[in-house]
């Protein structure tokens, strides 16, 4: 029963992270039109970056996001997971390229700026670490690195989570400020808290109430 009970929450956590990732994904590809004629704060700043790199990291951001979520379903090993797999790491060095530039252009400065750079360059590492060893057949290990990765992906989410919920609290810039670094460093602390309870699980003994 307990095992039961695991099966169909992680089943609804699933079907609710797809909806959030899509939703997300469908904000940032309609990026240019949602904020065509906008003059409000820094969006209106952005039209000064680099137009490349801006739309590099909402792209690229936001179809990692939502393959990363589609991974979640697809079968392992299988043609489907290894090819959006792949696709999955081009948008994550495409979208962590954009993200980190657009990082030195921050608002409020180095407070978040710094924030969202760290995030970009743990986002790289990770998905780096997980392709390789994919491509040493390390499996299990790369399941661990890879859902760091995707941890770090839904930074997206959180963000437009965390954002509105803090601002009911605080004043917008310094709820921006805190988001900057809650945004992806909770999503790491949840994926360790859950690497660690499976990991628990797996080396846990099969007889008796410890069993999961």
């Amino acid at each position: 029963m307990p095992g039961l009970l695991h099966r169909a929450l992680q089943y609804r956590f699933k079907i609710v992270l797809l909806m959030f990732a899509f939703a997300v994904t469908a904000y940032s590809l309609g990026y240019h039109w949602i904020y065509s004629d906008s003059d409000e704060g820094f969006i209106a700043e952005f039209r000064i970056l680099n137009p490349f790199l801006l739309y590099a990291h909402f792209v690229g951001g936001g179809l990692a996001l939502s393959l990363g979520a589609i991974q979640l379903w697809t079968k392992r090993p299988s043609r489907l997971h290894r090819w959006l797999g792949r696709a999955y790491c081009l948008c994550v060095v495409v979208g962590a390229i954009g993200g980190a530039y657009l990082s030195f252009y921050s608002h409020l400065g180095a407070i978040t700026g710094l924030g969202f750079f760290i995030a970009a360059v743990l986002w790289l590492c990770t998905t780096f670490i997980a392709l390789r060893f994919a491509l040493a057949r390390q499996f299990e290990a790369h399941r661990r690195w890879i859902l760091r990765s995707f941890a770090l992906s839904c930074a997206a989410i959180s963000l437009r989570v965390l954002l509105p919920l803090l601002s009911l609290v605080f004043s917008f810039d310094t709820s921006y400020a805190l988001v900057a670094w809650l945004c992806w460093s909770i999503n790491l602390v949840i994926i360790e808290i859950y690497l660690f309870y499976t990991l628990t699980r797996a080396k846990a003994p099969i007889t008796g109430s410890l069993t999961l």
